[in-house]
């Protein structure tokens, strides 16, 4: 199957088969693994996606139809209502996963029953709770994966435990320093941290990661992280330091982000000022 779709794409970007197969394995291997024939090593298989110019992510995508697979299709619909505060939706997801046993991981629909208790102020489920806590106290590396579970999951956790967290889940950025879109998925967990941080009056530590996002978040392309860094320094400020001088810097923050569409953030900034603040999942 998979080379059957190879073969689709292949042919959709007129590519020779010597081409695309040079150097990995013969035309005639080649040819039967496009029928569906045979397979090829995981090694082989990746030089054949550089050669044809795409992603696994992107060719998993294809093959599904252009589509998402279940687990990722729950998981963006989950994102969707969770942003964009339809908590009513969010809940009738939790049911929808329940009621049909769709394959996904006990850790992942824990997270998801714990942010809907999270979102509505109820007390957290301690059982639920504990299986998401095992599984990152469980962890002696942490994959790009988990540090984004992490990041949509900060909130919940205790909050000595989320500290120490961070600092485990932060010693991998060296190793994705040059893997694509990573210094988005780590900005967006110093973010969440940080929220969480001034949440617990926690300013000196707040301030110090600030800086660290800061730092991560460099270039145009993570221009909305920047902006988050001026959002958390005058919220800092409205809450705990000057009230008036952080009602301004908020106004002004407000402004940009909404002339550059960043509804989230604006919307984000609007529950600030009316005491009311929820972390996005990414």
């Amino acid at each position: 199957m998979y080379g059957v779709v190879k073969k689709k794409i292949r042919e959709s970007k007129g590519l020779p088969i010597k081409g695309v197969y040079y150097d990995i394995c013969s035309k005639t291997n080649a040819i039967k693994f496009e029928k569906g024939e045979r397979t090829l090593a995981a090694d082989k298989f990746n030089k054949v996606l550089d050669n044809l110019l795409i992603t696994m992510d992107e060719f998993l995508w294809i093959k599904n139809g252009y589509q998402p697979g279940v687990n990722h299709y729950h998981f963006y619909m989950f994102k969707k209502y969770w942003n964009t505060n339809q908590k009513s939706k969010f809940e009738e997801n939790i049911k929808t996963i329940e009621s049909n046993s769709i394959n996904i991981e006990r850790v992942q629909l824990s997270s998801y029953r714990l942010l809907k208790e999270y979102s509505q102020d109820e007390k957290l489920n301690s059982s639920e709770l504990a299986i998401v806590i095992d599984y990152f106290t469980n962890l002696s590396s942490w994959t790009l994966s988990d540090i984004r579970f992490f990041a949509n999951n900060c909130c919940i956790l205790p909050y000595e435990l989320m500290l120490t967290l961070l600092q485990e889940a932060l010693k991998a950025q060296n190793r994705y320093r040059y893997f694509n879109n990573s210094d988005l998925i780590f900005s967006t967990m110093l973010s969440n941290c940080i929220n969480q941080m001034i949440n617990k009056s926690d300013l000196k530590l707040a301030l110090s990661f600030i800086s660290v996002l800061e730092a991560t978040s460099r270039g145009i392309v993570m221009a909305g992280y920047q902006l988050l860094v001026k959002y958390y320094l005058a919220k800092i400020d409205f809450l705990f330091r000057d009230s008036s001088k952080g009602h301004k810097e908020l106004v002004s923050v407000l402004k940009q982000a909404e002339f550059l569409d960043l509804q989230d953030l604006a919307g984000e900034i609007k529950a600030c000022l009316s005491n009311k603040v929820q972390r996005n999942i990414v």
